[in-house]
């Protein structure tokens, strides 16, 4: 998986990684709880009773499991949008969104200006176009160049727990009618128990990710960040929701809006903001 995911970071755009300790020991637990989910679930409801329609569920949960480990890993590993230090006024001037009143301003801890909806990241240790905010979890800042990849992963988490919840809960029922004969690797007690922890983690998973991605599509369509909605920010120019979210996902809706695997039409290269 990280292969694929490397393969087409490098063939598109420059690897980015925050050496940040705590960052990193977050993104380490995040693959350990998702581990936890995928063989807890292999031995609960696959290897014991592995009949076709389980065996279709379990791929279609892995399924999901891989495109969100994908999305994590373009999240975390992508530019979320820096400014590029020592960029010009000129320049900083072009990447504004177009106002009447535009304010350029220069950023102190990066030493360089500091363009129009740019925030500095005490983390990243630099500024951020369009930062919504910095998420330990992806060890990353949620910026203009890798919102796309976060509102992915939140979606993908968020399906996965449902439907793993479901498949537990499915088992739990088809096992009971036939008083766990057949359904059991181990002891009928630790597997109930099992079955108890996945629901409620995944119920955990779920309702966090949930909010997240509401969140992160309600200031797509309204284009604000996080940060912007707190500070009541504003002064750029308000496009349509159909174009906010073809900026951050790319182009027409279509199905490459939930591919991991595909770049959003509009990209900072260099300074300069290249919207197709």
């Amino acid at each position: 998986m990280f292969q694929i995911c490397f393969r087409f970071l490098k063939s598109e755009e420059k690897l980015w990684c925050v050496q940040d300790a705590c960052g990193i020991g977050s993104v380490v637990a995040t693959y350990v709880l998702l581990l936890n989910g995928v063989v807890s679930m292999t031995l609960t409801v696959l290897l014991p009773y592995p009949t076709a329609s389980t065996l279709i569920q379990y791929l279609v949960f892995m399924s999901l499991i891989f495109l969100a480990a994908c999305a994590h890993v373009r999240t975390m590993l992508t530019d979320p949008g820096t400014v590029p230090k020592g960029i010009s006024e000129f320049t900083a001037l072009q990447d504004c969104e177009e106002t009447d009143n535009a304010v350029i301003k220069h950023c102190h801890k990066c030493n360089s200006i500091k363009p129009m909806r740019a925030h500095h990241c005490s983390v990243c240790k630099r500024c951020i176009m369009k930062m919504d905010h910095h998420c330990p979890w992806v060890n990353n800042c949620v910026g203009e160049n890798n919102q796309k990849y976060f509102v992915q992963f939140t979606f993908y988490i968020f399906i996965s727990s449902i439907f793993g919840i479901c498949m537990i809960i499915s088992r739990a029922v088809t096992c009971s009618n036939q008083h766990w004969q057949g359904c059991l690797l181990f002891n009928q007690t630790a597997v109930f128990v099992l079955m108890i922890i996945l629901v409620m983690q995944g119920f955990l998973f779920a309702l966090f990710c949930m909010a997240m991605f509401f969140t992160q599509v309600c200031g797509i369509a309204t284009d604000e960040t996080g940060i912007e909605r707190m500070k009541l920010s504003g002064g750029w120019r308000k496009k349509t929701v159909c174009d906010n979210f073809r900026q951050v996902c790319g182009g027409p809706i279509s199905v490459t809006w939930l591919s991991p695997f595909t770049l959003t039409r509009g990209r900072r290269k260099g300074n300069l903001r290249l919207w197709s």
